[in-house]
Parts: structure tokens; C-alpha cells; sequence
């Protein structure tokens, strides 16, 4: 008989799995799993994915028939993952993110409040104010890949906040379905065209962004390449990061490049986040991705299967490009309700200009619609932010009442995102 001792030193179970079509298969991992747990031990498995069916027994995407070779996302293999993985924590204990008492920092289900503060040079002052807040969760730029804040102190800052009273999670915003002028990469005379994966300019109106052919080999390179930005964010102690543009796959220009490549853009893109959390996780175990917008991905489990969590902006209120509103411009609230005359009446004149302006944008989309695929997400297991645009405290307060008690973790702030906001408490 074999005896399980609860580890003294931090374990690891580099690969268990077992062939798919073996009976008793799912039972056999889930098993293992349990054991693992018990011990506190990490644990990864192992999946081949074979390019012939004769080699396709190690893939459990597959499920358990062995005359099936496509992705079955209700298997009980990947019912069993998705299971086990939703109930992540860091372990063993000492691992992660530590507070000063040496107790193990928040995990995503832990998350009670959270700041999302992208358009700011952070100062000692604004640090020092999330340092002492209740935040569970803080979302940064990472600034020195601003072309003017490349001395920017970054690791000072996460350990700072990972080591605050009330620890933080710390997640570094990047946004990997747009080029941004500004960023250290972006080189004089790029522009739409060239190099050829820009592909056009942000449908809602922000100066200096740039849709992309994510799957070019050159812009992927530029985040996990040798001397790329994953690699500078990993060293820099993130936990994790929390991924913007998810949804480019939808931009008419991308679209248009990815007929012409022969390519299907959603399928790229699952593949991208991918490459981008294996990249993270395969030197910090644990490492944290989630994906914000694109919603609707919560109808693909091979995309559920990778992120940790969906954060969705303006599921209620948006503001306008630029901040122009901050803020305040309600969604039409149902389907019905979408490019309505009566909506566009109940507009502000401001929340009318952005209307007008951007055809494409989030006001021509309805909260029914974001909320029937983050409530599909839930129902998967997978956690949901909120993210409102709104500064009318009546607003404000609507917002976060309605998103709690729907089970997700909110946030509002003005469209820029460049100031501290304070935990809201009712």
C-alpha cells in the first residue's frame, strides 16, 4: 500500500493522464487529482495532440471515443479539468503573492474589490493609496513599455503591493489585438499598411491604436520573443495578466486580412491567449490570465479552458473615446431597445455624439447581450468583472448593487482610467 504524506517542501507532478479510451478513464484522473490536492501539490497534465488519428490516444480534447478526432468540449475529460481548475489557489503555502504576515496573497475567488488604473505614471502617492486600500485586485498598465516612463521602478511597485496589509493580486493590462503608437515597440513610420499586420485604425476613435493580424509571426514576437514585453512582465512579479482587445477578431479590417490569409480570426485568437498564458505559466505556475470583452467566447470551452477569468466592459454604462463623455451614457438595456429612436432621445447630447460618431460602437449593444454569454460563463465555472464607465453616484451605486448580485465583482470609474477610485461599499 501506498502512503501519501502531506509535503514539507513544495511538490510538483510534471505530467499524469492516461489514455482516453481506457474505461474508467475520467475516474482513474479524478482520483489522482484528489491525492494531488491533498498533498498540495502542483500538478499538470499531459495531453498529445497527435496530427493522426493513431496517435490522438493522449489527447484528451478528444474524449473518451477512440473513433472520434475532433475537440468534444463536453467530454468528461474536460469536464473534469474545468472542475478541478476552477477551484485554483496559490499552494503550497508561502507561494505567491505574500502579504507582510507571510500568509498567502488572494486568489480570484478571493476578490472582493478591485482598481483598474491604466492612464496615469503612477506616483509614490497614488502607490501608497492602493498600497493601504481594501483592494483585492489591481490591474496596471505596464508603464516601461511607455516610450517616455522606460525607468519607470515596476518590480518595486508589485512587491510593494503584493506585500501590502491587505495583499494584491497584480495584473499587468496589455492589450494584444491593437499596436499602440506610444509603446516602446512601435517604430518611426508605421503606420496602417506598414508593416503590413497594422491593419487599420480603432473603430471607436482612440488616437494612437491600431487593430492587428495577430497571428504574424513579427508582432507576436515582439511579447514572446527573447527580449519580449511577457518576459519583462514575468520578471517584473506579476501575477498575471489581464488581456485587452480580446475581440479584435471582429474589427472589419482584421476580418478582411484573415479571408485573405485563409485563416479563421477567432480561432487565432483563442490560439494567441494560448500562446501568451503558456508563456506565463510555464515559468510562474499559477500565472493569471484573464480575458477582457469578447464575451461571446463564453460559447467556446477551448477559449474557457485557458483564461481564469472574463472581465466585460460597459456590460451597463460607457463613456466616449478619448473620454469623451468620461462616462454616464447608459447601453440600451435590451435587444429590443438597440439603434431605437426612443433610445437615442434618452441619450445626453454628448452620449448622442458618440452614438453618431461610432456606428460600431458599444452603444449600439444591449446589457441583454453581454449578459447572456458572462451569465453562460458563469454557469462554467469561470469568474466575472464588471467594468462601467459611470460617474453619477446614483449610477455608480445601481451599478454595483446589480453586478454583486449577479454573482460578478464590479468596477466603475471614469473612461480613462486615470485615477485611484476607493473601494464602494453601500
Amino acid at each position: 500500500t501506498t502512503v501519501f504524506r502531506p509535503s514539507l517542501v513544495p511538490g510538483y507532478v510534471g505530467e499524469f493522464g492516461a489514455l482516453r479510451w481506457v474505461s474508467g478513464g475520467p475516474a482513474f484522473l479524478e482520483d489522482q487529482i484528489d491525492i494531488f490536492e491533498e498533498n498540495g501539490w502542483n500538478h499538470a497534465v499531459y495531453v498529445w495532440r497527435g496530427d493522426e488519428p493513431e496517435f490522438d490516444g493522449f489527447n484528451l480534447e478528444f474524449g473518451p471515443d477512440p473513433d472520434n478526432h475532433e475537440i468534444d468540449p463536453d467530454n468528461p475529460f474536460l469536464t473534469l479539468f474545468r472542475e478541478s481548475w476552477s477551484q485554483n489557489r496559490y499552494f503550497p503555502e508561502g507561494s505567491g503573492n505574500v502579504g507582510e504576515q507571510g500568509t498567502p496573497g488572494p486568489s480570484l475567488e478571493d476578490v472582493e474589490h478591485w482598481l483598474y488604473l491604466i492612464d496615469v505614471n503612477l506616483s509614490p502617492e497614488v502607490v501608497e493609496q492602493i498600497v493601504g486600500s481594501e483592494h483585492d485586485m489591481v490591474v496596471l498598465d505596464f508603464i516601461p513599455t511607455e516610450e517616455n516612463n522606460t525607468n519607470f521602478p515596476m518590480a518595486q511597485v508589485v512587491n510593494q503591493l503584493h506585500k501590502a496589509p491587505r495583499p494584491k493580486i497584480v495584473l499587468a493590462y496589455i492589450d494584444i489585438g491593437e499596436a499602440e503608437s506610444y509603446r516602446t515597440y512601435w517604430r518611426p513610420g508605421w503606420g496602417v499598411g506598414d508593416p503590413s499586420w497594422i491593419v487599420g485604425e480603432d473603430p471607436d476613435g482612440w488616437e494612437g491604436n491600431f487593430p492587428v493580424a495577430y497571428w504574424y509571426d513579427a508582432y507576436q514576437e515582439i511579447w514572446l520573443g527573447n527580449s519580449g514585453i511577457m518576459q519583462d512582465i514575468v520578471d517584473a512579479g506579476f501575477d498575471g495578466v489581464y488581456l485587452d482587445w480580446v475581440e479584435a477578431y471582429s474589427d472589419e479590417n482584421v476580418v478582411e486580412l484573415a479571408e485573405a490569409d485563409g485563416i479563421d480570426p477567432v480561432q487565432e485568437m483563442i490560439w494567441w491567449v494560448g500562446d501568451i498564458a503558456n508563456f506565463g505559466r510555464d515559468q510562474k505556475p499559477g500565472f493569471i490570465v484573464i480575458g477582457q470583452n469578447a464575451a461571446e467566447l463564453a460559447e467556446k470551452d477551448e477559449y474557457l479552458a485557458i483564461i481564469d477569468a472574463i472581465a466585460q466592459e460597459q456590460v451597463w454604462f460607457d463613456g466616449g473615446a478619448d473620454n469623451d463623455p468620461p462616462g454616464d451614457c447608459p447601453l440600451p438595456r435590451t435587444d429590443e431597445d438597440v439603434d431605437s429612436d426612443a433610445y437615442r432621445e434618452s441619450l445626453s447630447p454628448a452620449c448622442q455624439r458618440q452614438y453618431d460618431d461610432f456606428p460600431e460602437s458599444t452603444l449600439h449593444v444591449s446589457s441583454q447581450e453581454y449578459l447572456s454569454y458572462l451569465l453562460l460563463a458563469q454557469k462554467k465555472g469561470v469568474p466575472i468583472f464588471t467594468v462601467d464607465y459611470a460617474l453619477e453616484p446614483e449610477n455608480v451605486a445601481w451599478v454595483y448593487g446589480t453586478s454583486r448580485s449577479l454573482g460578478f465583482v464590479p468596477f466603475v470609474g471614469g473612461r480613462a482610467l486615470d485615477g485611484f477610485v476607493e473601494p464602494f461599499t453601500e
